[in-house]
Order: C-alpha cells, then structure tokens, then sequence
C-alpha cells in the first residue's frame, strides 16, 4: 500500500508544479479505477523541497497490478500534416482534430459576433437571452489554448510523448509501478528509475529511449543552447529529460495551466498554479471557474494582476458552494487563500515566427492582503476583490501613466505590506482627477469601506488611525477639496476651488514631519477661509469646517507613527468613496449624499 508521494522540486520554475500534478492526475485516475467504494482523492501540499502527494484510500499495489487499459489522460493533437504519422489505432477520446476545433472555434466567435446587441450584453453580464440558444453547443473546446500554444512549435515532441505512452499499455501496470516507486521517497532516485524503464523496455522490445526532449512549454528554463553541465565544449542542442517525467509535466499542463496569447501581440503567457495545500478535485473545478473568467485575451501586466485577483475570486466563489464545504472549513482556518494555492508561476514567450523565446520567469502570489476568518468574511473579500478588478480593468497599458499605475500594482498585489499600495494611491490620485477633467472622462474610486478593510488586514493596529476624528475629518476635507469639488465644477456649481495636485503635493513633503505639517496647515487654513467666504455670500448646505481638536489629533498620530505613514493614509482616503449615509454634520453642513463623489 502507497499512501504518500514525494516530487522533489528541480529547476524552481512551473515545471515542478506541472509535474506534481500530472503524477496527482495519474494517481487519481489509477484510485478511481482501482477503488471499490467512496470516493478517491489526491491532495497536494508543499513541503519546500519538494511537493507531497496523500492518497485517500492508499494506492493499493495488488490492484494497481490488476488494472488493465487503454489510459489516455492527454489526447494526441491531429493535423493535415502529420495525421499519417499517428498510430492508426489511437481511440477517438485520445486524439483531437486540431483544423475541426480550429474552425468551430471561428464559428462560434462568427456568431457570437453578429448577435443582437442585447444578446452581446446579456452574455457579458452573465445572463439569459433567448438569441444565446445559438450559441449552445458550439463553444469552443475548453483546452483550445493549449492545443494553439502547442501547435506548431512543440507539436512534434508533444505528440511522440503520446504516441510513447500508447505504445506501452499492454505494460500499463508496470509503468504505473515504475512511477510509484520513483515517487515514493525523497529525492526520487531518477537513476534508477532510468534503468528500470531500460530493462521494461527490453523485454517488451518498445525500442523507446529513457530521454526524450525537455520542451521549454513545459520546462521555461530549458531551451536549445549552451547547456552542458560540465563547460569541456561548446555544443548548441536541446536539453534532454526522463520522457516519462516529460509526458507527465504535459498531462499537469491540462490541469494546472493558464495559456494566453496577450492582446494585439502574438506573444504569450503562461501561468501554472503553485499548490500550498489542495485537493486535486478541488483545484480542477477552480481552474475551470477561472479559465472562464479569463477567457479574453489581456495586455502583459494587466493579465498579470487579473490572474491573481481572478483565481482568488473563483476560490472564494467555490468555497460557497456545496463541493467547496471541505475547502472553506480548511481556508478559515488558514486564514488566507494564498495558504491554500500560493500564485502562479509564469512564464513570458516572444513570438519568433515559428518559433518562440523564453524572455522572463516570474512568481505572481495570490493577494496576501485577503483575510477570512469566518462566513462574511468571504462576502467582504470578494466586495474588496472586484472593487481591485474594477480599478485595474480601466488602465489602458498602452499609455505611460496607465502603465506605470499597473506596475506599481503589482508590486503591491501579492505582498503582504502596505507601502507599495500607497505608491499606487498616491500615484492613482492624480490619474483619478486628470480622467475625471477629461469631458466624459471617468475613473472609479475606492470605497472608504474596501479600504479600511484592506488596511486593517494587513496592519490591524491601524485601525486606531482609521477611527480617529481628527484623521476622518481631515480626510473629509481632502475630499471635498478634489474628487467632490471636480464632481461639482462639472455640475456648473463653482463654489469651491478644486485642489489639483494636493494629494502629490502632500506625498512630497511626508519625509519630512514639520514640513508635513506646515503643508497640510496651510491646506488646512485656506480650506477653513473658502468655507467661511461661501458661507457668507452663498445660501448653505456648506461643507464642514476643520477645527483645531482635528489638527491637534493628527500631529499626535504624526508623533507616534511617522509623517509617512499618516500622509499616505490621508491621501488613500481623501480620495476614496465615502458611504452614501449622511454624516454627522454642523447645522447647514451639506452631507457627502448631497455632494455626490
């Protein structure tokens, strides 16, 4: 009996996850075939050197034995041009027509296409519409951009990997014992996995060499080049790996990877999931939910940003549903979702012609700043979520000031530390007001209430700032002085000056606490004259005033956190949304109702 497996860790990037999760696909597959009640299930975890594998019931070795084929868990991809080479006796479910899939793929976009435009806003929103009938049976097939990333590029070695496994089926249960007992300790003796495939191979006279090809879809550090290991000659060749470790890494590809060519390039970008600790089943049904989300192709650093948002949004929506019970009680008790998958690694490949380049390895992680501690916790993160998705979704990274935003937030997305945050807040107010001065210009805010939720997750003793009078009234007053006086500039009511800039002009003087302070008194002051100019000319409602309590408030916080850290909160929310409720006002104080944001 097997219960556990071991994958060590290798070359640090997506080819170790792919391989973990192809040897789980596999495990899984050989657990339903062999178990007689319940059902079966592989959970993977990581264990830093290596990712483990917990089978429930254990693999048992006699009835693996046992198991007869065919087992296929990747098809074979069927061209004009190589349709002859395939086996002739490849089953239907183990080859795809890559032209059929192809064309059906262009009929459904055709019709897609010329639907009503209701019908077009009905499918974007998410709901019924009686023209979508015609789309019903016609989608695209779910792994069609696997099959394009594979397709011409690593066709070749992709299907000779297929056609391997084919050929050895008459020996399944001995290949599948090859395998556990190469996976069944840590570090896995490749060595002498190596030299049972040989002797497998001579007696059932396959004439399959163990190495085959290590395809850079699936190894991103392992192109054609200088390679060798000991630097004795210079020779330009492919980097070769164990061919059934290859043929597994291609079976976690269906299962663990995202692959997308990138608006208006025919460059592309892979992501493949980083398993902290999920079930198989679990991370399928996730992954489906999530390719589904991103299924438009996205420019380089906006696609970056929605895959994270995105997949933490498809967990979170999973653990609501019934088959996601298991999950949601494991996730309130870690807390975060990035404990349950950490990010993704990704990959960036330049479009060569026919060929492509490996041009950058990242790790994006799962937003660390997303905490859920109980039911409505859940309701909360996903508010905060697409409020993010939202703001991101609106830069166009074709312009400098929209790209530059998305730079800055990515650096703070999958962190866990407030500051990168507030360089995109900083940054982000200006951009908020240059959009909004534009005519029909527009650009969504923050919401004071996602904010505080955001902060006090990552610090919660900041939350003493956030409730402090002087800090909300201050606020206030940065608001009414920019989004709230453009808001009435553009309603023909003149009353009060837009302050263009302050948040900026605040941001530079934060390094220094009394320089700080002598700029936001002075904004202070002319802010406090404005009102008492408008209330002496002008009916009311009138804004609030500042008083001295509010300043003496602030230079205490100043005292005790640091002018950076006050001067960055202040501008975060000066600049954000505030509820709709009336606030408590003076007499003749116009409310942040009245003076709509």
């Amino acid at each position: 009996m097997t219960q556990t497996l071991f994958v060590d860790k290798i070359s640090g990037t997506f080819a170790d996850p792919l391989l973990a999760y192809g040897l789980a696909v596999v495990v899984q597959n050989v657990l339903e075939r062999t178990t007689e009640r319940g059902q079966p299930s592989v959970r993977l975890s990581d264990h830093g050197a290596y990712y483990r594998l917990d089978c429930t019931p254990a693999l048992d070795d006699a009835r693996l034995a046992a198991m007869t084929g065919p087992y296929v868990p990747a098809v074979s991809i069927r061209t004009r041009k190589n349709a002859a080479d395939l086996p002739p006796d490849l089953p239907p479910q183990a080859v795809v027509d890559y032209e059929v899939e192809r064309d059906k793929r262009a009929e459904f976009f055709e019709i897609r296409k010329n639907l009503p435009k209701d019908a077009q806003v009905a499918l974007a929103r998410g709901e019924d519409h009686p023209a979508l009938a015609a789309l019903h049976g016609q989608e695209p097939h779910p792994d069609w951009d696997i099959f394009r990333a594979i397709n011409p590029s690593a066709l070749t070695g992709y299907n000779k990997l297929m056609t391997r496994w084919w050929a050895i089926q008459k020996a399944l249960p001995e290949v599948l014992a090859l395998l556990r007992d190469l996976f069944a300790q840590t570090p896995n003796d490749l060595d002498a996995a190596t030299a049972a495939w040989k002797k497998l191979d001579k007696a059932h006279g396959w004439g399959i060499k163990p190495e085959t090809t290590a395809a850079q879809i699936y190894n991103p550090s392992r192109g054609k080049g200088q390679n060798r290991a000991k630097s004795d000659k210079l020779t330009m060749g492919n980097v070769k790996g164990f061919w059934l470790l290859e043929w597994l890494k291609a079976v976690g590809f269906y299962h663990a990877a995202l692959t997308k060519q990138l608006r208006g390039v025919k460059d592309r970008k892979t992501y493949v999931l980083a398993p902290a600790e999920i079930d198989l089943g679990e991370s399928d049904k996730i992954m489906h939910a999530f390719r589904g989300r991103m299924a438009r192709a996205e420019t380089a650093i906006r696609s970056d940003v929605l895959a994270s948002i995105r997949y933490a949004q498809a967990m979170l929506d999973f653990t609501r549903q019934r088959e996601g019970a298991s999950l949601k009680a494991r996730l309130l008790k870690r807390k975060q979702p990035r404990r349950v998958v950490s990010g993704f690694y990704s990959a960036f490949y330049k479009n060569l012609g026919q060929s492509v380049a490996t041009m950058n390895l990242a790790f994006i992680g799962l937003p660390g700043w997303i905490r859920v501690g109980g039911e409505g916790d859940i309701e909360d993160a996903l508010n905060v979520l697409a409020e993010h998705e939202s703001i991101v979704r609106q830069f166009d990274e074709s312009h400098s000031d929209a790209y530059n935003l998305l730079l800055l937030y990515r650096d703070f997305l999958s962190g866990n530390d407030l500051w990168p945050f507030f360089d995109f807040t900083t940054a982000y107010s200006s951009y908020l007001i240059s959009q909004r001065e534009r005519p029909g210009g527009h650009a969504r805010q923050f919401s004071e209430e996602n904010l505080r939720r955001l902060i006090v997750n990552v610090e919660p003793k900041l939350s003493k700032i956030l409730e402090t009078p002087g800090f909300q009234n201050i606020a206030y007053a940065i608001r009414q002085s920019t989004v709230v006086a453009q808001y009435r500039k553009q309603q023909n009511d003149r009353r009060y000056d837009v302050r263009y800039g302050l948040g900026l002009e605040l941001a530079r003087k934060a390094n220094y606490p009394a320089e700080f302070i002598a700029a936001l008194s002075d904004f202070l002051h002319k802010y406090n004259a404005e009102n008492a100019q408008v209330m002496e000319n002008r009916p009311g409602p009138y804004r609030r005033s500042i008083q001295t309590s509010d300043i003496d408030d602030i230079v205490a916080l100043v005292d005790e956190y640091g002018a950076p850290l006050i001067c960055n909160l202040l501008v975060a929310y000066g600049y954000a949304r505030s509820p709709r409720a009336p606030e408590p006002a003076e007499s003749g104080a116009e409310t942040e109702e009245q003076a709509s944001d």
